[in-house]
This record gives structure tokens, sequence and C-alpha cells, in this order.
């Protein structure tokens, strides 16, 4: 898991000075940032960050600093926030409020900006020290997250959570950007596609794209048709994917499992994550590594 921060501002200059600052005292850790009401959601939704640093107030937007917060807890449940602004006793209230959530380390004022950077450095770094000392609350997390998307009664909800959780998953790997619900120029859809950006020889060799296919049915198993569709899909990416998980919370039919091995001369390949796969990710301390383990083994099964 990276220590990767995003910065939340409507004032481009603010929000491209702070990463730029807080990058040089803290060169260790990775400061993105957004400043556009349209972005900033997107970012929220579909790129990796261990924490946020919000302002609060936002005069050029529709929304402000607490409901961008709010929407940050909705969509990401291991991801904190600390507050910024130089207003902070206008959302006093609404403050006091999230604070008995946990999920804020810290609210800082906004002072002079040496002083102001140096401070919240400090608390970047001693939050996550704390953090990757004890990973175990991102392990719960993400296993409350996979119990919710298992028991959902609501079809669409129940797939459109485990395909949250199967992004948070990966976002706890290490991959900085998962996209959901993308069509190709042939207009397949993709439940989920990862930018394969880890600095990690093994991982580059597939490609600068992942794709995922998610099939929350516990009461059913993946067969052999859903196989070959998905290995249509990343066939038509021409070589920029070159790894397709299936992800399921079902199982995965005999067939199948003759079909990828039927496949495994091709370049591409195929793995399946189910129940096991996942519980072993959740859990696990080093879940790169882990994640490396289940491509060789079922690889070298094929």
């Amino acid at each position: 898991m990276k220590r990767s921060v995003l910065i939340i501002d409507d004032e481009k200059d603010q929000a491209i000075g702070l990463a730029k600052a807080l990058g040089k005292l803290i060169p260790s850790t990775n400061f993105d940032y957004t400043y556009e009401e349209n972005d900033i959601i997107e970012s929220i939704e579909n790129k990796y960050f261990s924490l946020a640093i919000v302002d609060l107030r936002m005069d050029k937007f529709s929304i402000n600093g607490i409901s961008i917060i709010k929407k940050i807890f909705e969509v990401n449940p291991f991801a904190k926030v600390i507050i910024v602004s130089a207003f902070t006793g206008e959302y006093f209230t609404q403050i006091k409020d999230l604070l008995t959530t946990g999920k804020i380390v810290d609210v800082i004022e906004k002072t002079d900006f040496d002083a102001f950077s140096t401070k919240l450095s400090l608390v970047v770094e001693e939050y996550h020290k704390l953090l990757f000392d004890n990973p175990s609350e991102i392990n719960a997390a993400l296993l409350e997250f996979y119990s919710q998307a298992k028991n959902e009664i609501d079809s669409f909800k129940k797939g459109e959570k485990f395909e949250h959780f199967v992004s948070l998953l990966f976002q706890s790997i290490g991959f900085s950007s998962v996209n959901k619900r993308v069509k190709d120029k042939s207009l397949n859809e993709v439940d989920l596609i990862i930018r394969n950006d880890i600095e990690d020889r093994f991982i580059n060799k597939f490609g600068k794209y992942i794709l995922i296919e998610c099939k929350n049915k516990p009461e059913e198993k993946v067969d052999k048709n859903t196989f070959i569709v998905f290995n249509s899909k990343l066939k038509h990416t021409n070589g920029l994917a070159e790894l397709g998980i299936i992800a399921t919370t079902g199982y995965i039919t005999r067939n199948t499992y003759l079909e990828a091995i039927r496949e495994s001369s091709e370049v591409r390949k195929i793995i399946f994550l189910s129940n096991p796969e996942f519980l072993n990710l959740i859990s696990s301390s080093n879940k790169l590594e882990d994640f490396k383990n289940i491509i060789d083994s079922q690889v070298k099964d094929n």
C-alpha cells in the first residue's frame, strides 16, 4: 500500500503549491491534487489515496469541503482526512459532527504558508507511520466491505458494492487508478480497468492495463462461456492488457479451468479470484507479494 495523499482545493495555485511544498518535505509520499469540481468527484471515486487534505470553503463550486469529506467516507472506508481552512469557525458545528466519525486526523488552520505546510507535513508523516505500522484497520475495513457486498439483497447494489470492494482491494495492493464500467472501441463493457502503474518487474510484464470482470453471485458458478466472453474482451485491447481477472463470490466450474488451460499458450493470461483468494488478500500484510503468488500459482497450473 502506497503513501499517497490527495489534496482537494478550489484554488489551482494553492493545490499545486501545497503538493510541491509537501513533496519536498516528505519525498517518500506521493502528493496528488485536484481543483475542479467534476475532477474532484472522479478522483475520489477512482483514484487511490490513503489520506485526503481538504479545504472547507469552496466559493467556486456547488459543493463545499464538508460534502466532499462525506463523499470520501462513503466511497473509501480506509482513507482519512485532514481538514484545512482559514474559516474553520464558519463550519464549527459541521466539523464537530465529522470528528465523531473518528476519521478526521486533524483540523489545521491556514496561516503563514511555510509554517502551515511544515505543520501539515508532520501530521501526514505521523499518520502514515501509525497506519503502516498497524495495517489491521485497513484489513478490517476491506473485510467489512466484502461482507456487505456478499450479503446485499438488491441485485443492482450487490454488483455495485462488489465492484467497489474489488476496486478498493486493488488500490490497497498499490494500484493508483481504477476505472469502473468502461466501454472499449468495440463497445465491450469492462467492469474495472486498472492502470498497471506499480513499479514491479513481475507485474509490469502484463501490459499497461489489467481488466477485471466482477461476478457477485455466490449461488452461481463462473462457467466456460463467461471465460470465453471475457477472453474476447482481453483480445480486443490489442496488447494493452495481457492480464485479465475474473473475480467472483461464487465458484469456478471445472470446464472453465479446462478452458483456461487450453488458452494458456496465449500471451494473455486470465486468473481467478474467488473466496479463498479474497480472504487471503484481505488478511495479508503484504498484499502485492500475495497477489503475485496467486498469479504465479495459477499461471503454473495453466
